[in-house]
């Protein structure tokens, strides 16, 4: 199993001492032996949520219309100077925001400074006040999923047409771009896809490169993973081409928490491996799992030695 960290782009952490502290966190995700770093994406927050958040039982969105988001595609340029071999994962970027000519052109300077270690997750998006925001047209909202699809379909023209390329589409259309330099990874970065629902699955089984969920249990997980797999056979593609990952915060105590109720990845290390391996049987292959310490009042700190726990007691276990 593969384990990131979130480099906390969106939102404060502790007294928000900047940018620079994601850059800080990568480093030393990369010294400690994880895998990959991730950032997330919004451009602006609505003072007042009218869209309900889709991954959590309140749908209440856990930031504050005025919390610091650095851009990620900016922050994914800047991890890829500072570190050597961690993969640097958007989580998602929602490809409607943005012309898919500036994120591939964005995203292929990353890839090139990093040397091939970008990968491109990629989303619909959910908010929809967000969309009114940046003055998009209210049916790129509705049909944001074709949207999507049709942005990466584009991205994937300019990152892999070595003449000029040329795309016709219902949303974007290009002919005869010079569209350079392309990306260092051939034929291009991995798109992960994330969403929720079958649309979204089977946009990750015809576009993508493998699948990010979002606070599942185990169970909804082997659900979703057979659904991936069942699709994949209709569509005569090899399931194993797919990584299965997952974001899920681990909050981690030096006691383990009584109850029935203990939210998965809270608890001792113990507790946490067992998670793990309760996930890794319903086909979790990768993990943002941003450790942190039960009870630091200050994020920063709370992050720091979480981090080094978890590479202490955990990583270790599961890798090869």
């Amino acid at each position: 199993m593969k384990f990131g960290v979130s480099t906390n782009n969106l939102g404060s952490m502790g007294n928000d001492p900047g940018p620079g502290a994601c850059l800080d966190t990568a480093r030393r995700a990369e010294d400690l032996g994880y895998d990959s770093v991730w950032v997330h994406d919004h451009v602006v927050l609505p003072e007042v949520f009218k869209s309900a958040y889709p991954y959590n039982a309140t749908g209440d969105f856990p930031f504050a219309w005025n919390s610091n988001v650095y851009d990620p595609l900016v922050m994914m340029n800047a991890l890829a100077a500072v570190t050597s071999r961690v993969s640097i994962i958007s989580s998602v970027l929602v490809l409607p925001y943005r012309h898919p000519a500036l994120t591939a052109k964005m995203l292929a300077n990353a890839d090139l400074l990093s040397n091939g270690r970008i990968i491109l997750g990629a989303g619909a998006g959910w908010l929809e006040d967000e969309f009114e925001a940046l003055g998009l047209p209210p049916e790129h909202f509705r049909r944001r999923g074709t949207v999507t699809s049709e942005y990466i379909r584009a991205i994937k023209e300019m990152w892999t047409n070595t003449g000029p390329s040329n795309f016709v589409g219902r949303y974007v259309g290009f002919i005869d771009a010079g569209t350079f330099p392309k990306p260092y990874r051939k034929p291009h970065p991995p798109i992960y896809l994330g969403g929720k629902g079958r649309n979204a699955t089977l946009r990750a089984v015809r576009l993508g490169d493998g699948f990010i969920y979002i606070s599942v249990t185990p169970k909804q997980l082997d659900e979703e993973v057979s659904l991936l797999r069942e699709l994949c056979r209709r569509d005569k593609r090899d399931p194993s081409e797919l990584e299965i990952c997952m974001s899920a915060r681990t909050v981690l105590t030096e006691a383990p928490v009584d109850g029935a109720d203990r939210p998965y990845f809270t608890g001792s290390p113990d507790q946490v491996i067992a998670d793990l391996r309760e996930y890794a049987k319903s086909g979790l292959q990768h993990i943002q799992c941003t450790p942190s310490i039960a009870g630091e009042s200050d994020s920063r700190k709370a992050l720091d030695e979480g981090m080094e726990l978890f590479a202490r007691e955990i990583l270790p276990l599961f890798k090869d």
